[in-house]
């Protein structure tokens, strides 16, 4: 039975993890493929987030207003309408995908729907606040991963705030954050 088992393993080696993908658009596309799977997106201005001078963005990362419910646009994820989708790009390539929606109302089929597709999250993490006034709420993120890609819902007790689901490419995050990290070390050095 070991031997049988041994042998199974070694005959099907498991595929390596591919990176997530978003309705149409897979992490790591390049522009032009996601330009194709995405033909009326609102806008996707061709300059840096940030073009002041001394900035610690790099001048490679872009970004593209998918969809926006106040442009007339309906779009939904597992049936929850959302408000505003927008597109991330480091060197070409999507690096991560962020979806606000437009309320709580959907959440558990947004949850569900999470879990069927991606499987159990790997962590669970939350924070209780309170405001000025004494109202109390929780901050919740929900996580799954795959080594390669990483999806985050974050969303709230308080009624007022929206939720929120992050789909990123874990290696050009990681070197889009080292960049921004390394860059911010040698400002200060930049005018002594």
């Amino acid at each position: 039975m070991l031997v049988f088992v041994m042998l199974s393993a070694i005959a099907f080696p498991q595929s390596p993890p591919v990176p997530y993908s978003v309705k149409a658009d897979r992490l790591g596309e390049t522009i032009a493929e996601w330009t194709a799977n995405n033909p009326g997106f609102v806008k996707c201005p061709n300059y840096a987030i940030d073009d002041m001078y001394g900035s610690s963005v790099d001048p490679k990362l872009m970004y593209c207003l998918t969809h926006s419910r106040e442009d007339g646009q309906d779009l939904t994820y597992a049936e929850s309408p959302v408000l505003l989708e927008t597109a991330w790009f480091y060197r070409d390539s999507l690096y991560k995908v962020e979806m606000t929606f437009l309320s709580q109302a959907g959440l558990t089929d947004v949850i569900a729907g999470l879990k069927r597709k991606f499987g159990k999250g790997v962590g669970r993490e939350t924070t209780r606040t309170q405001n000025s006034f004494g109202v109390r709420s929780e901050q919740k993120r929900l996580t799954w991963t795959n080594t390669i890609s990483t999806l985050q819902l974050s969303y709230s007790t308080a009624s007022n705030e929206f939720p929120h689901l992050t789909f990123t490419f874990n290696a050009l995050n990681k070197e889009l954050t080292h960049g921004a990290k390394s860059t911010e070390r040698a400002r200060p050095l930049s005018d002594m």
